[in-house]
């Protein structure tokens, strides 16, 4: 099932998330693991999708307590609506916003 496509692309087979970038550079040729025969071009990984889940509920509560998840949802459901991933956020999206609102974000200093 697709979530996003175009320059970033993030699908979801039976067991792992997969996340590609049209240009896919992330200065990987400075890291350790990098060797002389990887070629330039687009990239991606597949993460176990109960590893993508639990960052999901990790980031969710960062951004609860930024207050921005309502602008994410919309952002969210604007530009990736015709993707199959969208559709339980459409679904669920008013439950979202009301829960969101509910929670006073912390002041970071």
């Amino acid at each position: 099932m697709s979530y996003m496509r175009g320059d970033i692309y993030i699908w979801a087979d039976s067991v792992n998330v997969h996340f590609w970038s049209r240009d896919g550079y992330d200065s990987w040729d400075d890291a350790v693991w990098n060797s002389p025969d990887r070629a330039p071009g687009a990239y991606g990984v597949a993460l176990p999708q109960v590893v993508a889940d639990e960052y999901v509920v990790m980031r969710m509560a960062e951004m609860l307590n930024e207050g921005c998840v309502v602008t994410a949802i919309e952002q969210a459901l604007r530009k990736f609506s015709g993707n199959g991933g969208c559709l339980a956020l459409a679904e669920h999206s008013g439950v979202l916003r009301e829960v969101a609102t509910k929670i006073v974000p912390k002041r970071r200093d």
